[in-house]
């Protein structure tokens, strides 16, 4: 039941035309399990590891869902960093560390915005950028256009109040004629009319295909959870020099370890290391 509660949405669809590839997001799941896994953070800062959350989803979808991928943003806002991990399988978590700034935006430059790609044929992609000026679905445009090239709109939304969010990643194709592109253009800038409990997935398709209908390429379901075990964190704490590891401890007294994506507590002592590197 925990599950369903988190449990999200991607939709792929092609427009009858097939000159435009678009993907939806229902990200409200997604704020609910931030707000039950990061009680610390208020709903603002809430809103935007969410934003984050749909932006590294949609990002993935883009290659059929076959990849780990992972986005980080560390910049100069009243968000020190900002992560999200959204794995093949469907899991996604995030994390969003707050530093001294009080007002302003969350994402702001100075900073970096990293971008690393993971699947089982070959070694990690990792993309950097400078941030630029804008939210972070201004970031996640600039890394297409600069790392990727190519051209696409990203519109996210997160209502702090009522926890609706979403997001709409849109990318006319080579072949996509100009007064097709303006029509586009014109239909996304007019999405800020339509409340955020009305941005179905359905509602989306039907807006950016303006009457040329659409045909769904693919569908995958999201689910915010954690991915941390007391194994796999015994197994990491045991790679450590030993010098580190006697240093972790004070005395015979267990030392307790929190995971910053999900706020689960481990009790590990130093018996618990010895019986991992046996």
């Amino acid at each position: 039941m925990a599950d369903e509660l988190h449990q999200a949405q991607v939709v792929k669809s092609l427009t009858g035309d097939r000159f435009i590839r678009l993907s939806s997001l229902d990200a409200s799941p997604l704020w609910d399990g931030v707000r039950r896994g990061h009680p610390h953070l208020d709903p603002e800062a809430c809103a935007c590891l969410t934003e984050l959350l749909a932006a590294t989803a949609l990002l993935q979808g883009r290659t059929a869902f076959a990849e780990r991928l992972q986005m980080l943003v560390k910049g100069a806002g009243r968000a020190r960093a900002v992560v999200a991990d959204c794995w093949p399988d469907g899991t996604i978590r995030g994390v969003l560390d707050l530093s001294t700034v009080e007002t302003g935006d969350w994402v702001a430059a100075p900073g970096l915005l990293q971008v690393m790609r993971s699947n089982t044929s070959g070694q990690p992609y990792i993309g950097n950028l400078p941030l630029v000026e804008g939210g972070i679905q201004v970031q996640v445009e600039h890394y297409l256009q600069q790392s990727e090239q190519v051209l696409a709109s990203l519109t996210l939304w997160c209502d702090p109040g009522t926890g609706e969010a979403g997001g709409l990643l849109v990318e006319p194709l080579p072949d996509c004629p100009p007064d097709r592109l303006a029509r586009l253009v014109q239909a996304i800038e007019g999405l800020e009319v339509v409340p955020f409990w009305e941005r179905t997935a359905e509602f989306l398709a039907a807006w950016v295909a303006q009457g040329e209908g659409t045909e769904e390429l693919a569908a995958s379901e999201l689910f915010y959870r954690c991915r941390c075990t007391r194994e796999a964190l015994l197994e990491a704490l045991c790679r450590f020099p030993s010098e580190q590891k006697s240093d972790l401890f004070k005395g015979d007294e267990p030392m307790e370890v929190r995971c910053d994506y999900c706020g689960a507590r481990y009790a590990i002592s130093r018996r618990d290391l010895q019986l991992g590197e046996a």
